[in-house]
């Protein structure tokens, strides 16, 4: 066995332990326009104690996420915010047929719902995403790629050379206003990088490959009229006061 070889699993035990000590998401959003959201409105969500992904809130009752995730989970969710503190069972509320998306209730004001950016991305407009505790990374930085495309069995949405994690499914992701721009939902294009985290339970190639990653982020205008349409949300959201 050659010396790079028996390095390898060590790497993997590595950084599964750094996953284990990393920071909460709301100490890793500090001082980012993506504070108030991971403080307010971010949850991650979890089955069997074990985050399967994030969720953001959009009314006083009701979250978004990526059907994908709730699939995984068994569609049994419980979501904690992400401070560390508070933990609450979620019930679904129904799935898309049109795109990977999810809506889920939570208990009366758990989470404060998030300001929603009115506006379609740009091509090298920064943002950033958020994503559960437990992955190492629950913050990533990048720029949006192309501003709008349809991708077949995830819906419409733009990409962005982004740094996210396998994991971050159903996050936000928002501009540098702090506003939701959309959910993080695929990569175009994964490679070999969903057997490397299968086999290893770490993001091996996302950890690799920083924001050079391309993501897909389901926008989130287009999954707010879905919900709507699916009546899992009311067909007017009522602004939050300060």
């Amino acid at each position: 066995m050659s010396s790079s070889s028996r390095l390898a699993p060590m790497m993997v035990l590595v950084l599964a332990f750094l996953a284990a000590c990393a920071p909460l998401p709301v100490i890793q959003a500090e001082g980012t326009p993506a504070e108030r959201v991971a403080r307010e409105s971010l949850a991650s969500l979890q089955a069997g104690g074990v985050s399967v992904g994030a969720g953001i809130a959009v009314d006083g009752r009701h979250l978004l996420t990526n059907a994908h995730v709730v699939r995984q989970a068994g569609g049994h969710v419980s979501v904690r915010r992400a401070d560390g503190g508070a933990e609450a069972q979620a019930t679904l509320v129904g799935t898309s047929p049109r795109m990977d998306l999810a809506v889920l209730r939570m208990p009366e004001g758990f989470l404060r719902p998030a300001s929603l950016a009115p506006d379609l991305p740009v091509q090298g407009q920064a943002i950033w995403a958020l994503g559960p505790e437990g992955l190492g990374r629950s913050l990533a930085t990048g720029r949006v790629a192309r501003p709008w495309i349809q991708l077949r069995g995830f819906g419409p949405g733009f990409t962005a050379r982004l740094g996210a994690l396998m994991g971050f499914s159903g996050g936000p992701v928002v501009d540098r206003d702090g506003q939701v721009m959309g959910l993080t939902t695929a990569l175009p294009h994964p490679g070999h990088a969903t057997v490397l985290a299968m086999m290893t339970g770490v993001d091996l190639a996302g950890f690799a490959e920083g924001d050079r990653r391309q993501v897909f982020i389901l926008d989130i205008r287009e999954a707010m009229d879905e919900a709507r349409r699916m009546g899992a949300l009311p067909a007017f959201r009522l602004a939050s006061v300060d």
